[in-house]
Parts: C-alpha cells; sequence; structure tokens
C-alpha cells in the first residue's frame, strides 16, 4: 500500500514538471513576437526622431538663410536710401544754385536800363579842327584804360561844334570830331567798336554861351562817357544777405 502510494506521488510530481515546463515554453514562444514588435516599435521611433531631427535641422538652416538674405536686403534697402538722399542732396543744390543764377541774370536784365555815368572825359578841339593833340589823346588813353576792370559797359561819344557857320556844316563838322575820337578808341586803345555809340549833333545842346570867345570853346568838343550798370550782387554776398537774416528771423 505504501508502494502504492509513492508510485502516485512520484507520477503526480513528473506530471507537474512537465506542466511547468510546457508552461515555461508557452511563454517563452509567446515572448518572441512581443520582442519583435517592441524592437520594431523602437526601430521606427528611431527613425521617426532622425526624421524629425532633419527636419528641425532643415528648418533651423532655411530660418538662418531666410535671416541672411533679409538682412542682405535690408542693408541693400539701407544703401538705397543713403545714395536717394545724397541725390536729393545734390539736387536741391544744384536747384538753389540754379536760382541764384537766374537771381543774378535777372538782376542784370534789370539793370540794362539803369545804365549810369561812371565816367566823363571832355575832348576840345580847335576853331574848324577835327584833328587830335597829344593831351586829347591822354584823354582818350586815360578812358580806355579805365574800361580794363568793368564787363559791362558802353561808351557814348557825342560831337558838337559852336554856333560859327551853317548849321548843316556844323553837323558834318560835329560827326568828323566824334570819328576822330571813335577811332583813336578801338585801332590805338582796342575798345570793342560794338560798345562804342557815336552821334554828332552840331551846335545842339551847347555847354556854354555861344556869345563869348571862352563859351564857344567850350562847345567845340568831343563828350565822352562810360556807361555801366549798379554792378549785381555775387553769390557769396546774396547767400552771406540770406545766412543774415535767417539769423535775425
Amino acid at each position: 500500500m505504501q508502494n502504492a502510494v509513492k508510485l502516485a506521488a512520484v507520477v503526480l510530481l513528473v506530471l507537474g514538471t512537465m506542466g511547468c515546463l510546457a508552461t515555461h515554453d508557452y511563454v517563452k514562444k509567446q515572448d518572441q513576437p512581443l520582442a519583435t514588435n517592441i524592437k520594431a516599435v523602437d526601430t521606427k521611433v528611431d527613425t521617426n526622431t532622425k526624421e524629425l531631427d532633419q527636419r528641425i535641422s532643415d528648418v533651423d538652416r532655411h530660418s538662418e538663410e531666410g535671416y541672411s538674405e533679409a538682412t542682405a536686403k535690408a542693408e541693400a534697402a539701407d544703401q538705397h536710401a543713403a545714395k536717394a538722399d545724397q541725390d536729393a542732396q545734390g539736387a536741391q543744390q544744384t536747384a538753389d544754385k540754379g536760382v541764384n543764377m537766374a537771381g543774378q541774370a535777372q538782376q542784370q536784365i534789370d539793370n540794362i536800363d539803369n545804365y549810369q555815368a561812371v565816367k566823363t572825359e571832355s575832348v576840345l578841339f580847335g576853331f574848324n579842327r577835327a584833328d587830335l593833340t597829344p593831351d586829347d589823346q591822354q584823354q582818350i588813353t586815360d578812358v580806355a584804360q579805365s574800361l580794363g576792370s568793368m564787363k559791362h559797359y558802353a561808351v557814348e561819344v557825342e560831337g558838337f561844334t559852336d554856333s560859327t557857320g551853317p548849321k548843316q556844316y556844323n553837323l558834318e563838322l560835329s560827326q568828323r570830331r566824334a570819328n576822330t575820337v571813335v577811332r583813336y578808341l578801338t585801332e590805338d586803345q582796342h575798345v570793342p567798336l560794338l560798345k562804342i555809340h557815336m552821334v554828332g549833333l552840331g551846335e545842339d545842346e551847347p555847354a556854354a554861351d555861344n556869345h563869348t570867345v571862352d563859351g564857344r570853346k567850350q562847345n567845340r568838343r568831343v563828350e565822352i562817357r562810360v556807361m555801366a550798370p549798379p554792378e549785381a550782387p555775387t553769390a557769396s554776398a546774396q547767400n552771406s544777405a540770406g545766412s543774415s537774416q535767417s539769423a535775425q528771423q
């Protein structure tokens, strides 16, 4: 009886051990697919992570490129703006200069009708004479030399006689006297002919009384008048005046 019990116990032990082994093999078989799935998931996660890192890197690179491009465009825009400002300033300066020049030109035009006598000489002639003495030539030379520093001028030459003799003859004689003076101015002193205005007025417009010897002597003459406009202010003078007015305001 005891042997039967022992045998039964051994049988049960063997069966239990076999069951455990079977369970362990089953579990082991079940674990293998799970491990494979986990490894596959890990691999996929790693792949996705790398792709995400690459995308982030690409985004950063594009951002840096975009920032650099934007910075370059901004600097270029600043340079264009600076050049435009310089061009505007240059244009304003040119416009101001043009206004000043136009003002000076207008001033000169306005002064054309305002010519004034700046030098006058009277060259006296002998009775019925139209030639020049050395003293007469020196008088005319002094007039010509005064023109050297002048830019705008005109020379009036008017011939006269006393009242002795026929009126028509006196008119022709006054013209000859004026011609003599003009010839000396142009040929000997090189005054441009276009600057000279000449006329013979005969016995008209006497300078003194024709009833006296001295009066008739004063009337036998050629009057030389240098005419010039008032001096126009220069650009620097106009700028100084403008600055002074601005300071006062």
